[in-house]
């Protein structure tokens, strides 16, 4: 019987998983955690404009994706600064979605498994 130890990156890279399974309450938890996290001024503002986007289930309707013009304007935040915000909350799992600089950005709002322990 062998018993397998989880890796530091293994345990982090858990951590980051979305979590799902909130149905409708995933927005307001996401707002919450977003308020209450340490993250920078300027990346809870473009994480809590996409929240106003989306639905209660955290999804962004195709129609009210706002691409990255779109959130540079919302903001008032440059939009070189709205791609260094909007790859933070890539990276720390709050955000996922693809966007080059030729196609339309398309997002979808997650919450990372340490901060949906955190909120219940």
């Amino acid at each position: 019987m062998s018993v397998t130890v989880p890796t530091p990156l293994d345990v982090a890279t858990r951590a980051l998983q979305p979590a799902t399974g909130l149905g409708n309450t995933f927005r307001a938890r996401y707002q919450q955690g977003i308020r209450t996290s340490p993250m920078n001024p300027h990346t809870r503002l473009v994480a809590l404009t996409l929240a106003s986007l989306a639905s209660d289930t955290g999804e962004i309707p195709d129609a009210a994706q706002p691409g990255m013009s779109g959130l540079a304007d919302a903001t008032g935040l440059p939009l070189r600064q709205v791609v260094v915000q909007v790859r933070t909350l890539q990276t720390r799992g709050w955000l996922t979605g693809e966007w080059t600089r030729r196609t339309a950005a398309r997002f979808q709002l997650t919450l990372p498994l340490y901060v949906r322990s955190r909120l219940t």
